[in-house]
């Protein structure tokens, strides 16, 4: 039975991907700072990837999901400095010792909101210029620089997903990280619902259950591509999720508009059009049913 470590395991897409791996069959190691319930019968290892033990923790391991960021888009530009030191000693470290213990696959989550930056015209594909305006989007790219690298000296086989706005149960809505279950949290507690900016920004949302099964689509990949995008290929303002959530909750919002921020780049759309002809995998869970299977969970889920 191919045995999985998943870095990052206590996140949204970590949490997710484990119950996703544990109900395919999979032997399943999550790892991170803390295991969250709905993890609760998952082998577990407590640390970060800066001072784990990595030769110990990779032995046996077949296929590493790296969900592991450096920070969050918005706030990395406060200290760039401090995202490259985070991201790339670290991830070295944990490539070196993929080497060592022969992992056979390493699938990296990148970002497919922020390693383009302000490029043009969208849907973007995988061949759109790399400029992104975060030091967070770079943090990212510099990890899919180094897997190039790695695969070219030692072979090792990786696949890298730049993932659009992904949504869903699980989604911590005090993160920062995640518009939709912000919005549909402060909708079910009667909360003003903070737009920065004149909420015209445009984002590629996709389900988390669609992000997971391209995931599992990159265990079985044999294709030639190594990076592809994640997203639905669909663009949708603030304004939209907010005006759409609401519709699914049948309750009014109360807008509450901040500053725009720098790091906000104005569309962000995927074109995943390599993915599914490579692997096969399709987008399956709509925009209104996403919003619903979410907020059914946030609502059954006390407030926190």
């Amino acid at each position: 039975m191919p045995h999985c470590l998943v870095l990052g395991a206590g996140g949204f897409i970590g949490t997710n991907l484990c119950l996703a791996l544990g109900a395919a069959g999979l032997q399943v190691t999550g790892f991170g700072r803390s295991r969250p319930d709905a993890l609760a019968g998952t082998r577990w290892v407590h640390g970060t990837l800066e001072e784990a033990a990595l030769d110990p923790l990779l032995g046996g391991v077949d296929h590493v999901f790296d969900l592991i960021g450096a920070g969050l888009p918005n706030s990395s530009n406060d200290n760039p400095a401090q995202i490259v030191a985070d991201a790339v000693p670290a991830k070295v470290r944990l490539l070196e010792a993929c080497r060592r213990q022969g992992v056979r696959r390493f699938v990296f989550a990148s970002s497919g909101g922020t390693v383009y930056g302000m490029s043009r015209p969208t849907p973007l594909d995988e061949t759109a210029p790399t400029e992104p305006i975060s030091a967070y989007g770079i943090g990212k790219l510099v990890v899919e620089k180094y897997l190039s690298l790695y695969s070219h000296l030692y072979g090792l086989d990786y696949r890298v997903l730049r993932i659009a706005n992904a949504y869903g149960p699980h989604q911590d809505p005090r993160r920062g990280q995640g518009l939709v279950a912000a919005v549909l949290r402060r909708l079910l507690d009667g909360a003003p619902i903070e737009i920065w900016g004149d909420g015209l920004i445009v984002r590629d949302y996709i389900h988390i259950d669609d992000v997971v099964a391209a995931m599992l689509a990159c265990l079985r990949h044999e294709g030639p591509g190594r990076i592809f995008n994640l997203g639905s290929g669909v663009g949708r303002s603030v304004l939209d999720v907010v005006r759409d959530a609401a519709r699914v909750l049948d309750l009014s919002p109360r807008p509450l508009h901040r500053e725009a921020r720098s790091a906000d780049v104005p569309v962000n759309i995927l074109d995943s059009t390599r993915l599914a002809r490579e692997t096969g995998w399709q987008p399956g869970v709509g925009w209104e049913d996403g919003l619903r299977r979410t907020a059914d969970w946030l609502a059954a889920t006390a407030p926190i």
